[in-house]
């Protein structure tokens, strides 16, 4: 199969893309939720160890919290300001009502407080009217209202009546204490064409806590009672459930935050409670999108909500086993959609006194992810599509620049050994161009090979004829003993000649073959290179030697004896070009990822092409110097040094033109 075709096949796993993205959506719906019933744990139980064994701040009355339960106790629902007193409602809030009596003849009650004031409102159905015609002085008859509180552990009995529609006061019916006013209770009576309206207001203080409100109902019949309280009842009233000025202080601190806290008492009716200070932004999607986000994601398993009883009280699974002393953590399904809930109690050494509940709609989240999923689902076909058109391109090119290549690397000739290159600049680019310069090795290798009988026939022409001429000089056996010595050395010079060429052929063999398995040592280059310095000086007393360095240590890895002997070549090579006297210099330098070693010394110039200097068996020496022993190997001794420490060799004229500066780089470790 082509290239292009498998291509385009592999691109068929690019399918992958959407279902990897659905669950990688699932996997962070999961730890979203994860963190937010995390949150909602840390902040429940914050509340409630922060109120744990503070019975104040919630019940005004402590005694309520070991009290009995009594379903016949009132609710007081916080007012953003006072009603006006006229008899009418439209200026209270959507607050349900309390209902006493039956469903025919009901006794409807409100009760709301704004600041220390406790405001009732009643409406009373009733057909037969009839208005109290009595005089203060005696008792009341007709409709009347009777407030009944508690102070000093005593029944207040305060009767409110009217012979018309209008302002109302309240008058006592029994012994009154000093601390109880009567004149603080003010309201409106209001006729209406099923019976009456009223709005009463008085001190908070004046009801003690609790609070009894039974109608009279006098007719021709007789006279009816409705209420949460009877005239025959002599316990103290029912209790009036509020939220104290601490606790609403107190759960302020929370009001900034993205979770809904409520704080129940310990039988459900609510004391306090605080929503979002902003409620999460809706994302603006397609319609589909969340219904297929939850068709792939999946919804999970809801718990019963929380209802409101007749009398008040906040029911639930969670606030149930709250009730019990135990946490719950679950999921609800409410009108604004799915909600995470958390439920704890609240506790004291009594007991549990109250139920904290956190909860947070999982909208918020899905605002987070449901942009991310319509994206994937909208522009998941389109990214496919493009994706597959790219790839299919991408392998029609790649195919096209092999087949140009492979075509190439078939025609090469032996005049033309280099491959063509292209403006991609890729690993194939990169390839071609590895390729080029090994073939570029390759052909400096067939030309050393070729130009090396020519070069070994160089070398060994002269000790050759040295040795041939001392032969036929020493067949004559004329000659005298002294002249019989000259040949027999200049002789041993030929051999010793042609020894020190194998031996340093030899040895470059060697040096090339045992590379690779050299380590490289930690070496303070500068401590080395100094140490050297102050060797040369002692070999070599015919010049000076000085060392030049950028830093004080140079600590890298490096192969210490390759290092000394790559120098060695390098400073015999310097000598031989240097005027005795003059200075050596040995130039140590670092620059970022690289360090260079060179030799600086006076002389002639290099040549133009100074990587040929380098190359085995390449000397810029005369015949006079050859003759000393060099061979054109000590050069490419260092470029190999150079190698192993993944530097290359380096060769320069001074810029004034008196010297060269020659050594090689490595790299820094």
């Amino acid at each position: 199969m082509k290239l292009r075709y498998q291509l385009a096949v592999l691109s068929l796993t690019f399918l992958a893309i959407p279902w990897a993205g659905c669950e990688f959506l699932r996997s962070n719906e999961q730890s979203l939720s994860l963190l937010q019933e995390q949150s909602l744990r840390a902040t429940g139980q914050a509340i409630a160890h922060g109120l744990y064994n503070e019975t104040r701040l919630l019940y005004p009355e402590p005694k309520r919290s070991t009290a009995p339960f009594n379903d016949r106790s009132l609710q007081v629902h916080r007012l953003p300001s006072t009603p006006v007193l006229d008899g009418y409602f439209d200026d209270w809030p959507d607050i349900d009502w309390r209902q006493f009596g039956t469903t025919r003849r009901p006794l409807d009650l409100r009760l709301g407080k704004h600041g220390s004031q406790l405001i009732i409102a009643a409406r009373v159905a009733d057909d037969s009217k009839t208005y109290d015609t009595t005089t203060p002085a005696t008792e009341p008859s007709g409709d009347r209202f009777v407030l009944v509180t508690w102070l000093g552990n005593q029944r207040q009995r305060y009767v409110i009546s009217t012979p018309a529609p209008g302002k109302i006061g309240a008058r006592p019916l029994s012994r009154q204490l000093t601390s109880a006013q009567s004149g603080a209770i003010a309201g409106h009576w209001v006729d209406t064409s099923t019976g009456y309206q009223l709005e009463v207001t008085l001190p908070l203080a004046l009801a003690g806590e609790r609070l009894g409100i039974y109608y009279l109902d006098a007719d021709e019949g007789g006279i009816s009672v409705r209420g949460n309280v009877t005239p025959l009842d002599t316990d103290a009233p029912p209790w009036l459930v509020h939220s104290t000025a601490e606790i609403d202080l107190w759960i302020n601190r929370y009001k900034n935050r993205t979770i809904d806290v409520q704080i129940l008492d310990r039988w459900g009716w609510p004391l306090a409670k605080i929503g979002q200070a902003q409620p999460p932004t809706q994302p603006t999607t397609f319609w589909l999108t969340p219904w297929l986000y939850r068709q792939i994601l999946g919804t999970p398993p809801s718990s019963l909500p929380q209802t409101t009883t007749k009398i008040g009280q906040i029911v639930s699974p969670g606030i149930t086993t709250a009730q019990r002393g135990l946490e719950t953590l679950e999921t609800v399904a409410t009108s604004e959609g799915l909600k995470t809930r958390f439920t704890a109690p609240i506790k004291s050494p009594e007991g549990v006194i109250g139920i904290v509940v956190t909860e947070s709609t999982r909208n918020q989240y899905l605002s987070v992810s449901a942009p991310a999923f319509e994206a994937l689902l909208v522009g998941g076909t389109g990214a496919l599509i493009l994706c597959y058109v790219t790839v299919l391109i991408f392998a029609i090119v790649l195919s096209k620049r092999i087949s140009r290549l492979s075509s190439a690397t078939q025609n090469l000739g032996a005049s033309n050994a280099s491959l063509p290159l292209d403006r991609f600049n890729d690993e194939l680019t990169q390839l071609t161009m590895a390729f080029n310069i090994q073939l570029q090795q390759q052909q400096q290798l067939q030309a050393y090979l070729k130009a090396l009988p020519q070069s070994l026939a160089h070398e060994i022409r002269t000790p050759v004829a040295i040795i041939r001429s001392a032969i036929a000089l020493l067949a004559d056996s004329e000659q005298p003993t002294s002249e019989r010595q000259q040949i027999i050395a200049r002789a041993d010079g030929g051999i010793d000649r042609l020894t020190q060429l194998l031996s340093t052929m030899n040895e470059a063999n060697q040096l090339e073959q045992i590379l690779g398995q050299e380590p490289l040592k930690t070496t303070d280059m500068s401590a080395l290179v100094g140490e050297l310095a102050a060797a040369y000086n002692v070999t070599f007393p015919k010049w000076t030697f000085a060392v030049l360095t950028d830093e004080a240590a140079i600590v890298t890895k490096i192969s210490p004896d390759l290092i000394v002997q790559a120098l060695d070549k390098l400073v015999a090579n310097a000598t031989s070009f240097a005027q005795p006297g003059t200075t050596i210099a040995l130039k140590l330098s670092h620059r970022g990822l690289w360090w260079r070693l060179t030799v600086i010394n006076l002389g002639p110039p290099l040549p133009k092409d100074t990587q040929q200097l380098f190359a085995p068996m390449v000397s810029l020496r005369d015949k006079d110097q050859r003759n000393e022993g060099s061979l054109g190997l000590g050069l490419y001794v260092v470029s190999l040094v150079a190698r192993h420490h993944k530097g290359e060799p380096w060769a320069h004229n001074l810029e004034d033109g008196t010297g060269v500066e020659v050594g090689f780089t490595g790299l820094f470790t």
